[in-house]
């Protein structure tokens, strides 16, 4: 039987070690499958992430909590930039009152403060040194830009006065400016 060197032994060893690697490498390599278990398509269409019981708070530069927003479930879309919100519910201080809100559902676009409620979509505006207004309607939209709610599908504001409805209702969040649009219909009590 042949003798090895003590020298050799390991640079042997060391290459039939690569070699066994590198065949195995090669043939796990030629035997992965060609497919993704899960369909791209369903992959582009699940949220990226999703966080339930949300509660977020902003504040002034003071301080001051200005407004807060709840959602029972929030699903972020990076492919769209967008955010469900679930039960969404909004509460927002302003110069001249506050202002609540909330719906079944709610999308807030990335980079954006706007928000937009749909499905049951009521807000209630608490004036300062007026009387209260609540407006109902399939969809609220919160322009922050603008600073107004802007009520479509079915929209119908309710005051001290009356009810009146119309095909979009658009309050302005500092101020008591209504506008109307479209077919507006009005009843109103007197007061005795």
């Amino acid at each position: 039987m042949p003798k090895f060197e003590s020298a050799a032994t390991p640079k042997i060893l060391l290459l039939a070690i690569l070699l066994i690697a590198g065949v195995a490498v090669f043939l796990w390599h030629g035997t992965s499958p060609q497919k993704s278990l899960i369909p791209t398509d369903s992959l582009s269409s699940s949220p990226d992430y999703f966080i339930t019981q949300v509660t977020i708070k902003e504040f002034n530069q003071n301080g001051e909590l200005i407004e807060t927003l709840n959602a029972k479930q929030t699903l972020h879309y990076v492919d769209d930039s967008k955010t469900l919100l679930d039960s969404p519910s909004v509460a927002r201080k302003s110069e001249s009152g506050t202002w609540s809100a909330k719906a079944n559902k709610g999308i807030i676009h990335d980079g954006s403060n706007d928000i937009l409620l749909t499905d049951k979509a009521e807000a209630v505006k608490t004036y300062l040194q007026s009387e209260d207004i609540k407006l109902s309607a399939d969809s609220i939209h919160y322009l922050d830009k603008d600073q107004s709610l802007t009520s479509q599908g079915s929209p119908m504001l309710v005051s001290t006065q009356g009810e009146t409805s119309a095909d979009k209702i658009t309050t302005y969040i500092n101020s008591e400016k209504v506008i109307m649009t479209g077919s507006v219909r009005g009843t109103y009590e007197t007061l005795d």
